[in-house]
């Protein structure tokens, strides 16, 4: 995974594009950027889909910065849909790779909406769903 972040002086706050291993784009967060319409609208145009296409996406006044990629504990807890006997999951954390961190995160802010849908009130233990791997389910086609 990488992850760029983006300022301009068209805009205010700056963007973050994440992407896959494979350097396939997966998501633009601009919740931290202050954008007019027409400067979204050609900002969204120029983000490359790969990140080869970086170099001569955007235009002068912009920089793009790569930056580390972490995903905390606590920013999976705060997604996991259920809170019961997270003090298991330290130890797990830890011995999980940065890449398999970066997709129990994402894999659970679809749990949490997967639950949502089909109304569990007791979804599984975050330690048992992580030692399960569940994070590998594709959780928005079940």
């Amino acid at each position: 995974m990488r992850r760029f972040l983006i300022t301009s002086d068209k805009f205010t706050g700056q963007v973050e594009c994440i992407y896959s291993s494979a350097d396939q784009l997966l998501c633009i967060d601009m919740r931290q950027a202050i954008m007019a319409a027409d400067v979204l609208q050609a900002f969204k145009k120029a983000v490359p889909v790969y990140v080869s296409g970086f170099a001569a996406a955007f235009t002068a006044g912009t920089t793009v910065v790569e930056a580390e990629f972490e995903i905390s504990l606590d920013d999976f807890k705060r997604e996991y849909p259920y809170s019961r006997n997270y003090h298991l999951l330290q130890k797990r954390w830890e011995k999980m790779t940065k890449t398999e961190q970066v997709k129990a995160y994402y894999a659970a802010i679809d749990y949490r909406k997967y639950c949502e849908r089909n109304n569990w009130v007791n979804p599984k233990i975050a330690d048992g769903w992580l030692a399960a791997k569940e994070y590998l389910n594709d959780w928005k086609k079940l």
